[in-house]
């Protein structure tokens, strides 16, 4: 699958370096992806005339060079000038072929294709020749650099047995891929492993010569040329000089690719010194004295030029024996062993995390400011630890566009260059859709576990991540966190701010990590510093602006006094500037001339003063700031009109990560002619085809000159991934014209059509679109109804109302999904009417919120009026109607209204079981509703017996291991609960979390339901201690993995206090059982089902303490809810007060009320049985 590439040279962190082409050649078969050339887009350093070829191996971005020759000073130079382009490496590693000792301790034996892996290297030939003795410097181990820690800490891991063997398993594998990419492409045949008799090693006094010197040069001490060219086949050297080698005794290799096994490769991996010089080792001799000095395990030419330039790890296998009986024929095995191994290595190093953000090479001055940061944090080394109390939060605060992003931008790379081992994350914060991506990236980035889990609260996930992760420093820098609502909630009792539901509670706070916070509002800067003082970033200075303007235009030679003028006129302030220069540049005007166009048109000076109260919350914004946006906006629809439009298009949207596609699919509507007006002719049709836009040129060509034009005026700038941010302010100042335009309902039905047409209706499948779309679709769905004109618009507005409520609904976030549904609904009925098919659908989306809700009465008023209408227009037996029937069963369940329930079930399976067959999966969903329903009435056999046939079916079709499968085991678990078969429950129970937990691991959702549900079964059967372990272990995995609050983890606590309460521990139970009532009110309401459960255990816990009256209190207004909420009949409602009318009886009858302690049953969270089509996420929803 191709994997998103880099778009900056600095986000590389690996580079492979190979000395020879059949080195290369290899390594290039090494790599997951290759990117053909990007090389080219990305381009390189001046003066650097390395040639590169990028790819991607494991998680790694990789640049990948050749040397245009052998040995040190090739290589330095080849070095360096990779260093001058990809200024982010961490990690050089030198693959390729090198000359093995083959006996460097008594106890290690290195056969050919054997990996070295170097932990330090020498330079055997470095040193001063005196008189009597050679004398060789230190090891560069000791005077040159070193690899990172990170790095040396791998190495030490595959010092030991277990980490040397796994790195050997995995160079197999590799080493077995490219053998076969090498079949596969008919590529040259010789990575194939010679055979063991090839491998031969001579004596290292037997020397590789003729041995009838007659006509040659030959000596007892050295070789001609000819004999040097010779095999030693043709040479005819003596085999009864071999030396005799342990392990390739009996050892055999197959003759062809395909036949060699990852056992059978027989390579083994050695660390240690490396030998590095100017000339070819070909001495047996000379090979064992140098390795017996300096503990040299192999030689090469190349790695003191690398190690001294970067970084450097060596990695190259054995191709001979570095005597005179050097041949070539292992030189293509060794090759592919080589990069097989570094392969291997890259994937067990894990990089740090960078800066996601481009340096800005204009950035000047700010040198006080920068000093300030770096004595708060505590990060300047010359810094004196007891000079000042360091912080873990600073902030910064200033006007838009004076420039606070580009100074965090600054320090973001100036603590990564003095600190490369920490990690570097920026945060998006001009809204919560922003905050929570960006966590999301951080999430999926440094690969935490639990992060695919849509369940799981990712910004809690990567808080305590960061907190705990101490074996790694990192900054964390939060970007236009403007908005003090979204980090500190008002408080409704008492109207000040609070952490509570706020993206402040998500901030990690920790000695190892530091966040820098920039923002327009001074005192959202104080609370996110935790009350310390920001920082204040002011206008530039004169000479700060000079500079800037300088770098800008490249011309040191701007009259100070222009420069004067010209940053009075734009308040000083940075981005004003930058945009004048982008102006200046495009123009090639001067700088007086551009200053007499801000100046001479009064109409103009006019319109730059009016205030923009009715725009937005910036109304005190610098009005001079605007200025040059006005003439560049003239300038822009002067030579484009379309450009101009895309501008007005875009600040309409939500400011950040503004898509590429929803530019391509306006422009594609304007210029191929498709109406951008014309109705979907059904719910889920798009206006637009993405694939269809981006395959066509002339789109393509013009898209990207507009892209260009508007990053060359400085309106927007791009973040990656094909997205743009838009400066707040320019965002404002483009509405602005639009109102005073009355151009904002064409606008605004455009933006709607393009987001409407990209924004999909949430579920699981696409809930990255979703989630990437959403920011856009809320800023769409912001404004009045009333901009959008014709009802055909309204319509549109409502249907993308309706997706953005069903993705908030299948994220938990019941009020806000409520909101877009109601207000879909609301559209609907005015405009279609309320028997219309689409405002029956909105309806059901409401519907749908309530019951996940269990708001049961307000469920069934919607679905039972819209199921009437489809009944008289459709017939029973159409699919809406089904699902309208589906729907209002599920509620009737819930209600206890179960004959009701099963009625409708039956029909509704009757009629997909005739049309859909009876393995379908919407006849399957039904099947086990229905089964609940008939369970429920305490007709278990019959619901056995359904479920049961599911079973048999599901095994069949889906396999043991589906989660549909263990669904059905699950319920029949529980159905073998309720009629007393303990043990066979507890083996289904068990069979179903085995089965999870293989699949899935202990941090699925869905497997701690099941081990919660065995958790109960041992409760049951009176294993107490059992039952506690387990749902304690329960309990810390959900609040890990889902979050403290959500409803599963109090699930959890709702079980354990249960299990206390059944140990007479009634102070635990009350501790746990208060905390679950106060979560659950808050975030449900009094009245709520599962409040009122939390209330009467609470009430049966202090029953139990001895504290009657409030047992009694609390019991009465239980069950004064309860029977509000769900009718006198209910079983809830019955329960409650038979046991108020028992204490009460108690109490006024003088009952021993000291040993009643404990009287009372709480009402335990019990295995769960799930009915298809439930919101519960763990139930396998299928319709």
């Amino acid at each position: 699958m191709a994997t998103s590439k880099p778009r900056r040279r600095q986000d590389f962190q690996a580079a492979i370096i190979c000395a020879l082409p059949l080195e290369y050649d290899a390594a290039v078969l090494a790599f997951d992806e290759v990117w053909d050339g990007l090389e080219y887009e990305l381009g390189k350093a001046s003066g650097d005339r390395n040639t590169y070829t990028l790819g991607k191996i494991g998680q790694h971005d990789v640049v990948l060079v050749l040397l245009d020759g052998m040995g040190k000073v090739n290589a330095a130079s080849a070095t360096a000038n990779l260093r001058s382009s990809y200024v982010g490496l961490k990690l050089a590693v030198l693959c390729g072929i090198c000359g093995g000792v083959p006996n460097p301790s008594e106890n290690a034996e290195i056969l050919l294709g054997d990996v070295i892996i170097s932990r330090s290297v020498v330079q055997y030939d470095l040193g001063k020749q005196y008189s009597d003795k050679f004398a060789r410097k230190d090891s560069i181990e000791d005077s040159l650099g070193r690899p990172s820690k990170d790095v040396r800490s791998l190495l030490t891991n595959l010092q030991t047995n277990r980490g040397r063997f796994d790195l050997e398993r995995r160079i197999a594998e590799n080493l077995a891929q490219i053998q076969s990419k090498v079949v596969e492409n008919g590529y040259w045949p010789g990575y194939v492993r010679p055979g063991p008799d090839d491998d031969v090693l001579f004596e290292p006094t037997y020397l590789h010569r003729h041995r009838d010197q007659s006509g040659c040069t030959c000596s007892d001490d050295s070789a001609c040329e000819s004999a040097i060219n010779t095999s030693c086949d043709n040479l005819g050297c003596d085999l009864r000089y071999r030396v005799p080698r342990r392990r390739l005794e009996n050892v055999g290799y197959p003759d062809h690719v395909g036949a060699v096994a990852a056992t059978q490769q027989q390579v083994r991996v050695f660390v240690g010194r490396v030998g590095t010089g100017d000339t070819v080792v070909k001495s047996g001799l000379y090979r064992d004295k140098m390795a017996q000095e300096h503990g040299i395990v192999a030689y090469e030419m190349e790695g003191a030029g690398v190690w001294d330039e970067v970084p450097c790890v060596i990695i190259k296998a054995v191709c001979d024996y570095a005597d005179s009986h050097k041949h070539k024929k292992w030189q293509g095995f060794a090759a592919a062993s080589a990069a097989s191994a570094t392969k291997a290595f890259l994937r067990r190093y894990v990089q740090t995390a960078t800066p996601e953000v481009e340096m800005n090479p204009d950035f000047v001055g700010r040198g006080g400011i920068m000093d300030r940061i770096k004595q708060l944090f505590g990060h300047d080394r010359g810094q004196s630890k007891a000079a000042a109390k360091t912080r873990t939060r600073v902030a910064l605060y200033g006007l838009g566009g004076v420039g606070k992003t580009q100074i965090a931008m600054a320090y973001a790379y100036w603590f990564h260059e003095n600190d490369p081992e920490a990690s570097v994350f920026w945060v998006h914060a001009s809204n919560p859709q922003r905050f929570r991506q960006a966590f999301t990236s951080i999430a999926q980035e440094c690969r935490i576990s639990g992060r695919d889990d849509p369940t799981a609260d990712i910004l809690l996930l990567v808080k305590n991540w960061l907190e705990t992760n101490r074996s790694r420093r990192w900054l964390l820098l939060i970007d236009n966190a403007d908005d003090i609502q979204h980090f500190f909630p008002l408080n409704s009792a008492d109207g000040g701010n609070t952490v509570e539901n706020g993206l402040a509670y998500y901030i990690p706070e920790c000695p190892h990590g530091s966040v820098l916070v920039t923002t327009r509002d001074k005192q959202t800067g104080v609370k996110l510093a935790r009350g310390k003082p920001p920082v204040e970033v002011n206008r530039l200075t004169d000479d700060e602006a000079e500079q800037l303007l300088c770098s800008l235009l490249e011309d040191d030679e701007i009259p100070s006094e222009d420069v004067s003028v010209l940053a009075s006129q734009l308040e000083h302030l940075p981005l004003a500037l930058a945009q004048a220069a982008s102006y200046i540049i495009a123009k090639s005007i001067s700088i007086p001339n551009y200053i007499r166009l801000l100046e001479s048109d009064s109409g103009l000076v006019d319109r730059l003063s009016e205030h923009f109260e009715t725009v937005g919350r910036d109304s005190e914004t610098p009005h001079a700031l605007t200025a040059t946006w006005l003439i560049s906006f003239k300038q822009i629809e002067e030579q484009n009109p379309l450009t101009g439009d895309v501008l007005c298009l875009i600040s309409l949207f939500d400011r950040q990560a503004i898509p590429r596609e929803f530019i391509y699919n306006y422009c594609f509507a304007r210029l191929v002619k498709v109406s951008s007006e014309s109705e979907a002719s059904s719910e889920e049709e798009a206006t637009y085809e993405g694939e269809a836009v981006s395959e066509n040129p002339l789109v393509a060509a013009t898209v990207t000159d507009i892209l260009g034009t508007l990053q060359a005026f400085s309106f927007i700038s791009k973040t990656g991934n094909d997205a743009f941010d838009m400066h707040r302010l320019v965002q404002l100042v483009t509405r602005k014209r639009l109102v005073d335009e009355q151009r904002v309902n064409e606008f605004a039905r455009n933006a709607l059509n393009t987001a409407s047409s990209a924004y999909p209706k949430g579920n699981h499948k696409n809930w990255d679109a979703c989630l990437k779309h959403l920011p856009h679709a809320l800023a769409i769905l912001s404004h009045p109804l009333d901009e959008f004109g014709e009802e055909r618009w309204k319509v549109e507005f409502a249907r993308l109302s309706g997706h953005v409520g069903h993705f908030f609904n299948y994220r938990g976030q019941y009020s806000d999904a409520e909101l877009h549904h109601r207000r879909a609904l609301e559209i609907g009925k005015a405009v279609l009417g309320e028997e219309h098919r689409k405002t029956i659908v909105w309806a059901h989306g409401l519907a749908e919120t309530y019951l996940d809700q269990l708001r049961l009465d307000e469920a069934e008023e919607l679905l039972q009026p819209a199921l009437d209408i489809q009944i008289r227009i459709l017939g029973h037996a159409h699919s809406e109607t089904l699902s309208s029937k589906h729907l209002l069963a599920m509620t009737f369940d819930h209600q206890a209204h179960l004959s009701e329930a099963e009625k409708l079930n039956s029909e509704v399976l009757e009629v997909r079981r005739g049309t859909l067959g009876e393995e379908d999966g919407m006849t399957l969903a039904t099947m086990t509703n229905l089964a609940h329903a008939i369970g429920k009435q305490g007709r278990l056999e019959e619901a056995e017996e359904l479920y049961s046939r599911i079973l048999e079916i599901e095994t069949r079709t889906l396999g043991e291991e589906h989660l549909y499968t263990l669904t059905t085991k699950n319920n029949i678990a529980v159905v073998y609960e309720r009629q007393g078969r303990l043990g066979e429950a507890e083996q289904l129970h068990l069979q179903a979390f085995e089965t999870r937990r293989k699949v899935s691991g202990l941090d699925d959702p869905v497997t701690l339901v099941y081990m919660s549900n065995l958790g109960y079964i041992y409760q049951e059967q009176g294993r107490l201690e059992e039952a506690r372990q387990l749902q304690s272990q329960v309990l810390e995995l959900r609040k890990r993995v889902l979050g403290r609050d959500h409803h599963y983890t109090l699930d959890s606590m709702a079980s354990l206090a249960t299990i206390y309460h059944s140990q007479h521990r009634f102070h635990d139970a009350e501790e746990l059982v208060s905390q679950v009532f106060e979560a659950r009110r808050r975030a449900l309401g009094k009245i709520h089902h599962d409040t009122l459960r939390s209330a009467y255990n609470l009430a049966v816990t202090w029953w139990s303490l001895g504290r009657h009256e409030d047992a009694i209190s609390l019991m009465r207004q239980t069950a004064q809810s309860r029977e509000q909420a769900f009718g006198p009949a209910h079983e809830d409602t019955v329960r409650s007060k038979a046991w108020l009318s028992e204490w009460e009886a108690d109490r006024d009858g003088g009952g021993d009320l000291e040993n009643d302690r404990g009287k009372g049953a709480d009402e335990n969270t019990s295995s769960e049985d799930d009915s298809e089509g439930d919101s519960n996420d763990n139930a396998g929803v299928r319709l």
